[in-house]
């Protein structure tokens, strides 16, 4: 799957949920797709679950995780939900979102992950929207300081901001 095409269905799904409006709530995502959200200590290395049973899906998220962690985990397991779901009825995010079938994953679970991730950072970070702050907005995206500020509106970290910007050349 190509990742314009993984841009397009996020930005879709916010649309047709009338969710456009930032931060995306992706509590609000999940329950408009009939996905549950439990909190539940993993431990340390494990940030989140997304079990499949008779279709129905239940995001588990570490609660220990920062507020921000636990959104891109989220919005990442709502990503397999939606493009992964027909492959396996469990992904495990270790904390570098590793797929869990081995310790040494394949290519294939490798693109799955990136495909995630690239969804997740979609759906919290809608290149409108984004845009939209951007133009509008004293952001001096040459500095630490405007990153961290629309990181913060945005409800991610500043990494995933950076990533997200970088991807979308709108430095």
């Amino acid at each position: 799957m190509n990742f314009k095409r993984i841009e397009n269905q996020a930005l879709s799904l916010l649309e047709k949920l009338r969710l456009n409006r930032i931060p995306v709530s992706v509590q609000e995502v999940a329950v408009k797709l009939g996905v549950d959200i439990k909190p539940y200590d993993l431990g340390q290395n494990v940030s989140g679950v997304l079990l499949i049973h008779e279709g129905k899906g239940t995001i588990g998220v570490n609660p220990n995780d920062s507020l921000v962690r636990q959104r891109f985990t989220i919005a990442h397991e709502i990503a397999h939900y939606v493009l992964h779901r027909q492959k396996t009825e469990l992904f495990v995010d270790k904390q570098f979102s590793i797929l869990f079938r081995s310790d040494n994953p394949s290519t294939a679970e490798l693109r799955i992950e990136r495909e995630a991730n690239a969804y997740a950072a979609a759906l919290l970070m809608p290149v409108k929207l984004l845009q939209k702050q951007i133009r509008s907005a004293d952001f001096n995206l040459s500095d630490d300081k405007g990153i961290k500020k629309l990181a913060e509106k945005f409800q991610v970290s500043e990494i995933a901001m950076t990533y997200r910007l970088t991807n979308l050349n709108l430095f």
